[in-house]
């Protein structure tokens, strides 16, 4: 028997390391497919979560509180599975694998469902999840199906830290749900740089900045405080912070998808100059903040991100890079916290 198997009743309103790794990139979209219609889901997001967890509810409680307030925002997409493990039971993680790949099982494939379920059980990055689970090591993040059924995944190997720390938990689950939602309205088949996908800086960035922006809105973050902190520190990212990095990498681009590789100058690009260029959209173009979290993205399907971009934005992808460049690479910490000062896009 599953420990535990929760959904969240969408009727209701609203990390050490904040990552979301695509273990196993695939696709949820097509882009002659209605993509927000398809996607958007009556089902509420599904717990599993292991036994020796969630003892007095306040690990979904907290994974929960984010999760509704992402879903009141962006919509409810899905089918949502949040599997939340740890190593007390062997039977138990084993358990709650067996039922992630039966969940995955397409009735319409030719192999038969146990062909299937086996054949998903036994790829390399799965048996590593179920051994980083056991040994309690901390890995994972935001998955999806490449082929039907399509279903977004949060995989978190060693919950017990989400546990001990409230705030992370819920940091991350607003974070996570950001992604599920980009994904929903891009094909993920194609190349980030490719015009039907999403670059990693739009990705991480404007998740990492929206779940910032959400976090202060329930209470539990100082926003700008944490932009700062990109810059100087890094923040929950870890090392190099913005400042860090930019004193040491002079040759950089914010559209470069090379950095996710190990002889990469740092893929924290991605995540915190990608969340200061969200902010520049916000605060320096004007662009309304639903507008640069959400809203471009519905046209991304039909129009192509460049020409869904310069509609809402404004202004080109080009010009955007050239503005942009020349602010995060001249502004000082002060001088770059100024743009929150007037707040023109909020």
């Amino acid at each position: 028997m599953l420990a535990f198997a929760s959904s969240l009743s969408t009727a209701q309103p609203p990390k050490s390391n904040v990552k979301s790794q695509q273990e196993h990139p695939g696709s949820v979209a097509n882009p002659d497919r209605d993509i927000p219609t398809k996607l958007k889901s009556d089902v509420a997001p599904v717990f599993l979560v292991a036994e020796g967890l969630n003892a007095d509810g306040s690990l979904i409680g907290n994974y929960k509180r984010g999760l509704r307030y992402a879903i009141d925002y962006f919509g409810n997409y899905g089918p949502y599975y949040i599997y939340l493990l740890g190593p007390s039971s062997e039977q138990n993680v084993r358990e709650i694998f067996r039922k992630r790949a039966e969940i995955r099982v397409n009735p319409r494939a030719s192999a038969t469902p146990k062909e299937q379920m086996e054949e998903f059980l036994n790829r390399p990055n799965v048996t590593a999840e179920i051994k980083a689970v056991l040994s309690g090591k901390a890995e994972g993040g935001l998955t999806w199906t490449q082929d039907p059924p399509l279903l977004f995944e949060d995989v978190t190997t060693n919950a017990t830290e989400r546990d001990r720390n409230p705030i992370e938990n819920t940091w991350g689950a607003l974070h996570e749900y950001h992604h599920v939602f980009q994904i929903a309205h891009c094909d993920t088949k194609q190349k980030r740089s490719s015009d039907k996908h999403i670059n990693s800086w739009m990705a991480e960035g404007m998740a990492t900045y929206s779940s910032a922006k959400f976090m202060e809105n329930l209470g539990l973050v100082d926003f700008e405080d944490y932009m700062r902190q990109l810059r100087k520190s890094g923040g929950n990212i870890g090392r190099p912070g913005i400042n860090e990095f930019l004193a040491r990498t002079k040759e950089w681009r914010l559209d470069e998808e090379s950095y996710w590789d190990h002889n990469g100058p740092s893929p924290q690009v991605y995540y915190m100059i990608g969340a200061w260029a969200t902010a520049y959209l916000i605060h320096v173009v004007g662009v309304d903040e639903k507008t640069v979290l959400k809203e471009w993205y519905h046209d991304i399907p039909r129009m192509g991100k460049s020409a869904a971009f310069e509609k809402h934005m404004g202004v080109s992808l080009a010009e955007f890079y050239k503005r942009f460049d020349q602010f995060i690479r001249t502004s000082d910490d002060d001088a770059a916290m100024r743009i929150f000062g007037s707040n023109p896009g909020s």
